[in-house]
C-alpha cells in the first residue's frame, strides 16, 4: 500500500487562460493541434501529448520518420504498433523518445523486445504492461480529449474553479461512479467493498458530466478501478477536482508519488476506519504537476541533452 501526498518539492504551475496564450506556447503546445484534435493545454490528455510531439504516427497521419533527430519525440497511437514497428521504425536513423497513447491497449505488450533497441532512448507509455524497466516510464491517460463532450476544457476549468471544495468542507467520504461491464473482475470487487462503507456515494444511473464534476468536487476519496485499460480518466479528473483517487497497485505507481492518492494492493484494504484515518487537507488547493503539459514536455526534452 502506498499513500501519496504533495510535497514542498511539487511544482505548482500557473498558466494564462487558453485565449491568452503567448505565441511561444502556441508554437510548442499546439504544434500539431487541429480543430478536431485539439490540445487540452495546460492539462494533459492523449491529444496534448500528440500536439507537442515532433512527429506523429496515428490513424489520421503518418509522418515520414527518416529525418528524426536525436532526442526528438515520436507520438504513436498505442493500437498501431504492428504497423509502426515495421518500415516506419526501420526508417528512423537516430535515437528518439517514443510516446504511446490514445488507446486502451497496453504497452509495450508484444513488443517488449524493442525496449532493448538502442534507437529508443526511452518509451513513455500510457497503460504500461511492464514494471520497473529503466527504459519504460508511465504517462497518465489524463483528461479526455477535447473532441469528446467530457473533455470540454472550458467545462473542466470552470468546474475546477467553482466546484472544487476544500478538504474540510467535503461531505461525501467515498465516491464511486463507473460501469461494471468494462472490467467485471476488478470493478465488482471494488463495488462490494465500497458498499460496506457508510457515507459512500455510489452512482448507478447516468448523470450529466457537470453533475459528476460537482459530485467529485464534494468527495474526499474517489474509487478508481481499472476498466478497458489500466488507467482511467476518472483518476485524473479526481485529482483535478481535489479528490483523492484510490487505485490498484500497478505499473502506474510512479505517477502517484507526488499526488494526493492512495494505492492499494487489494480492494479489501479500503475500509471505513482506514479512510477516516487519512487527512489530505494539506496542500489541497494545488493541482499536481503531473497533470500539466509543461511538466511532461520538460521531462521529455531532457533526453535531447547529450
Amino acid at each position: 500500500m502506498h499513500i501519496g501526498n504533495l510535497t514542498n518539492k511539487t511544482i505548482s504551475y500557473s498558466f494564462p487562460s487558453t485565449n491568452k496564450l503567448i505565441s511561444s506556447e502556441i508554437a510548442l503546445y499546439y504544434r500539431h493541434a487541429t480543430s478536431v484534435r485539439n490540445s487540452s493545454y495546460p492539462y494533459i490528455s492523449g491529444d496534448t501529448f500528440r500536439a507537442f510531439a515532433d512527429y506523429i504516427y496515428d490513424e489520421t497521419r503518418q509522418d515520414k520518420l527518416d529525418l528524426v533527430k536525436y532526442g526528438e519525440i515520436v507520438f504513436v497511437k498505442a493500437d498501431m504498433f504492428s504497423s509502426f514497428f515495421g518500415s516506419p521504425f526501420n526508417s528512423i536513423q537516430n535515437p528518439f523518445v517514443l510516446v504511446t497513447h490514445n488507446s486502451d491497449f497496453s504497452a509495450p505488450s508484444n513488443y517488449e523486445t524493442y525496449l532493448s533497441n538502442p534507437k529508443i532512448l526511452i518509451w513513455y507509455a500510457s497503460n504500461p504492461s511492464v514494471e520497473n524497466h529503466e527504459k519504460l516510464y508511465p504517462i497518465p491517460i489524463g483528461l479526455p480529449n477535447t473532441r469528446w463532450t467530457h473533455g470540454n476544457l472550458n467545462k473542466l476549468t470552470f468546474a475546477a474553479e467553482n466546484y472544487r471544495k476544500p478538504w474540510s468542507q467535503r461531505t461525501s467520504l467515498l465516491y464511486m461512479n463507473f460501469a461494471l461491464e468494462t472490467n467485471r473482475v476488478e470493478r465488482e470487487k471494488a463495488l462490494l467493498q465500497a458498499s460496506k462503507i457508510e457515507n459512500a456515494q455510489i452512482i448507478k444511473n447516468r448523470i450529466t458530466f457537470d453533475t459528476y464534476l460537482q459530485q467529485i468536487g464534494n468527495a474526499k476519496f474517489v474509487l478508481s478501478p481499472p476498466g478497458n485499460g489500466l488507467d482511467c480518466h476518472r483518476t485524473w479528473e479526481a485529482l483535478l477536482m481535489g479528490a483523492v483517487p484510490i487505485v490498484r497497485q500497478s505499473g502506474l505507481d510512479p505517477l502517484f508519488v507526488k499526488t494526493r492518492s492512495v494505492v492499494v494492493d487489494d480492494w479489501s484494504k479500503v475500509t471505513q476506519n482506514f479512510l477516516l484515518s487519512l487527512n489530505f487537507s494539506l496542500n489541497d488547493h494545488i493541482i499536481p504537476d503531473v497533470l500539466y503539459a509543461r511538466y511532461w514536455y520538460e521531462r521529455f526534452f531532457k533526453h535531447r541533452l547529450h
